[in-house]
Parts: structure tokens; C-alpha cells; sequence
């Protein structure tokens, strides 16, 4: 090897190792210093709140941070008006969804084979007389187009909202309750009978009226009323390689509708294993993801079963919905007690998806030991970071009221009241209330205090000294 190369490799080594840690230029003011960190970048954490692989039914994956659950409408309101919100706590409280946010869905039918719905309310049928048709094939449907359905099932929609609309562990409610599984379609019943315009329009309407905090998601994104509706996101409960999943993918890119709601869903069992682990081969599953902008999606867990595709299973799981990446940090790292502490950080959105809620933004002062001293509260909205762009958020503070010593700054992106002292525990997993970033960086791990505030969850961003 020359001189030249060695003296080449050196400067190589040399560029990497002050690209990973930090520049430091002086500003016109000689007591004080100007740093700007790069960190190293990765694919992102295992795990983020509401993002990526989710759980479902009973299954338990750790990496996930979302569950989606059914909910029987007969079991939610078991008698005309009376409604048992402890059995909803109960699906809540299943393994596939315990800790993690929900995504639920109020069901009727589920593609009945006798005369008796699977979730239907047996007062709706016996005391109001709405009627269970049967086709020629022996498969039974509720009729949904009777108008004493649609006002019990309008009644059943407003309940839920009043009691989870503001729940924090709720991400969003599916627009069901009428078709087969609440998914808007009677396929397998008979092409006789369908759902009305005016019945879908109402439930829809419904649905967005009573739900302001929670999103919304529905069924068909190219069929109406959804088709033409903004405002909402949807669910593709055929996602993989084949035509029904490609067609959804088109109608999400197309009308650009996963800009207004969280885009997910779940992979069908019709589908042979071997054909859906495709997506995990190659870049088929990018190109899927991609396109659809999903923030979600119900799988079975690959790495349990096919151990060499799970890299390429959790670098899908990462890549889907947001996906936030400091692109450098820009501060005053030493200043004295008279000096205004001025704190530029960028940060990129590397997924394929918005947050589509508006979680809290802080920086803070710690100490050497990880003790909080001061925190900057902001009021960014960190939803309107689309995929591959980039925001700067700033803070300028002139007093920090801290005593000359050495000092570290950090960051959280939290959801709002985790932070806050209250009565009751949410039920939580402390993780799933804060995010993290995709770099290598230092994190003071989050947890509930003894007042069900979130204490932790900063990622700490590098040394303050004031002199």
C-alpha cells in the first residue's frame, strides 16, 4: 500500500468519525461556542407508537405498538339502550392489544351460515323485528336497509364515541357495523341484495360526527360515499400481492387520501403463506407500502416461523407510517449566565406517512445525572411533517437560571397528558407514549411515576456548559 493510500484512508476515517460526532464553529460572541451534531443514522427503532406491524385477536408481538380488535355489537349492547363498556375493557385487555393503542371495529354480521348473527343484538331482532334475510345459498344477513337498523345502530355509534373518542389509547375506529365483519359489503350473500346509498351516506355521517379525536378509517376507498369523502383513512382487509390489494393501493395514491387519515389493514388467511411472504423478498413490500402509505398492518409474526426473511420483515415495519430522523442539531454549547441559549434542531420524516396526531414537542436542560432542570415547551405540529420532508424547530431562551456547571439538552416527542399527573393509569405501555428517533443517540428510557405521569423518554441531544 502507498503513501498515498494510507494517507487517503486516514482522511476517509478521519471525515466519518467528524460527520458521526459533532462540527464546533465559534459565533461573534467570544464567551460562547456554536456546535452542530450529526448523528448517526439508522432504519429506526423496534418499536414506535402507532406505527408498523400490529398486533390482533390474541397474539402477542412485542415490536408492536398498535392492536386491532372486533367489537360484537350484541355483547357491547346486550339489551335495547343499555350498554357494557366492561366488555369492551375486556377486548381492550386481550393480549393482542394490551398496552398498545386500538383500532377497533363495531361489527353485525360475520358472514352468517345460521339463522342467528354472530354480533347482532337479539333485541333488534325480536323486539323490533328487523329481519334476518336468507338467500339461496343458506347464508343469512341482517337487513341493514331497515331504518329501525339504522337508527339503533346510529345510537350504538354515539354511545361509543361519547366514551372513547377522548380515551388516549384509542388510534382510531373503523367505520363497521353494517356488511359482513362491519367492512361494507354483503360478497357471498347474494347479488340480490345490497347495501343502500342513502344507509351508507348515514352511517358515514354518523361516524364523523361523533368522532373528533379518534380517526376514522373505512372500508373502499373507490367506491361511495367514501370515495368522494375527505377526512377519513381506510382499512385494506386484503393487503398483499394480489389484485383486490393493488386496486386499493391505486384509489389511496391516486386521491392522495392517506393525507387525511392513517392508512392499514390486515393480510387475509385466503392467502397462501408462501405467496404473501413475497412482499418480504426483494422490494415488493417497499413498492406495496409505498404506494398505499400504510401506517399499520395486521401480519402474522415472520420471525417466528421464517427466521431468514425477518430482517426484511422489520425493515417493512420500520418503514411504515412516520419514520422521524434528526438531520443535525445546531446550539450554543457553552454560554454563561448572561447568554440567550439558542437551540436549532432538523429533523427529516423518512417514512411514508404524517403522524396524523399532534404530539407534544419539548426540549429540556437535564443535568449530569439525567435529572430534568428546565423544559421548553413548543407548539410545532409535528402531523404536517410529510414523507421526505424536512422541519426546523428552533428555541431562544435568555434565562436559563442555572448555575455555572455542565449540563446535557434533549428532546421528547410525547403524546399530550402522558406528562401530566392524574387519577388513573391509561393502561399504557410507557413506551408507546413517546417517540423516538431513527439514530443512534442516547435515551433516558420513559416510565409512570407514582402519579401516572410519564417521567423519561428524552433523547439526549449533547453537553451544555455554562461558565
Amino acid at each position: 500500500m502507498t503513501i498515498k493510500t494510507y494517507f487517503n484512508l486516514f482522511f476517509l476515517i478521519v471525515l466519518i468519525l467528524a460527520c458521526e460526532k459533532q462540527l464546533i464553529s465559534s459565533d461573534k460572541n467570544p464567551s460562547s461556542k456554536i456546535v452542530e451534531y450529526f448523528y448517526p443514522k439508522n432504519e429506526g427503532p423496534y418499536q414506535n407508537p402507532l406505527k408498523g406491524w400490529s398486533s390482533g385477536w390474541w397474539e402477542d408481538y412485542d415490536y408492536a405498538s398498535v392492536g386491532f380488535q372486533y367489537i360484537k355489537w350484541k355483547d357491547f349492547e346486550p339489551n335495547n339502550g343499555e350498554y357494557n363498556f366492561n366488555y369492551i375493557e375486556d377486548v381492550i385487555d386481550r393480549p393482542g392489544s394490551r398496552g398498545r393503542h386500538l383500532i377497533l371495529r363495531l361489527y353485525t354480521d360475520w358472514h352468517g351460515e345460521d339463522e342467528f348473527s354472530d354480533a347482532g343484538p337479539n333485541w333488534l331482532y325480536n323486539e323490533l323485528g328487523v329481519k334476518r334475510l336468507q338467500s339461496d345459498n343458506g347464508r343469512y344477513i341482517t337487513d341493514f336497509n331497515n331504518e329501525k337498523f339504522l337508527v339503533q345502530a346510529k345510537e350504538a355509534i354515539n354511545a361509543l364515541a361519547i366514551h372513547y373518542d377522548v380515551d388516549p389509547r384509542i388510534y382510531a375506529f373503523q367505520i363497521g357495523i353494517i356488511g359482513y365483519w362491519g367492512e361494507w359489503h354483503t360478497f357471498g350473500y347474494s347479488d340480490d341484495y345490497q347495501l343502500s346509498d342513502n344507509l351508507k351516506r348515514e352511517i358515514l355521517n354518523s361516524f364523523k360526527e361523533n368522532f373528533k379525536v379518534s380517526k376514522i378509517m373505512g372500508r373502499y376507498p373507490w367506491k361511495e360515499p367514501l370515495s368522494s369523502d375527505r377526512g377519513i383513512g381506510f382499512h385494506n382487509d386484503f393487503f398483499g400481492p394480489v389484485d383486490h390489494s393493488y386496486e386499493f393501493d391505486n384509489a389511496i395514491s391516486i386521491g392522495n387520501k392517506w393525507l387525511d387519515g392513517p392508512i392499514g389493514g390486515e393480510y387475509p388467511p385466503q392467502i397462501p403463506k408462501n405467496e404473501f411472504n413475497l412482499i418480504y423478498n426483494g422490494e415488493l413490500g417497499e413498492s406495496i407500502i409505498k404506494k398505499g402509505h400504510y401506517s399499520t398492518m395486521k401480519v402474522d409474526n415472520v420471525c417466528e416461523v421464517e427466521s431468514q426473511l425477518c430482517d426484511s420483515f422489520m425493515k417493512l415495519h420500520r418503514l411504515m407510517g412516520y419514520n422521524f430522523q434528526i438531520e443535525k442539531l445546531k446550539f450554543s454549547q457553552i454560554i454563561t449566565s448572561n447568554d440567550q441559549l439558542s437551540i436549532e434542531l432538523e429533523l427529516s420524516n423518512i417514512g411514508v406517512a404524517s403522524i396524523y396526531h399532534d404530539w407534544d414537542v419539548e426540549f429540556l436542560i437535564l443535568s449530569d445525572k439525567n435529572e430534568v432542570l428546565k423544559i421548553f415547551e413548543t407548539d410545532y405540529k409535528i402531523s404536517s411533517i410529510l414523507p421526505s420532508e424536512s422541519f426546523t424547530f428552533e428555541i431562544k431562551d435568555s434565562n436559563t437560571n442555572l448555575e455555572i456547571g455542565n449540563y446535557k439538552i434533549g428532546i421528547r416527542i410525547v403524546q399530550p397528558g402522558a406528562k401530566e399527573e392524574k387519577m388513573n393509569l391509561w393502561k399504557l405501555n410507557p413506551r408507546n407514549t413517546y417517540i423516538l428517533f431513527s439514530n443512534e443517540i442516547e435515551v433516558v428510557d420513559g416510565y409512570w411515576d407514582s402519579s401516572n405521569a410519564l417521567k423519561g423518554g428524552w433523547s439526549i441531544l449533547g453537553d451544555l456548559i455554562i461558565k
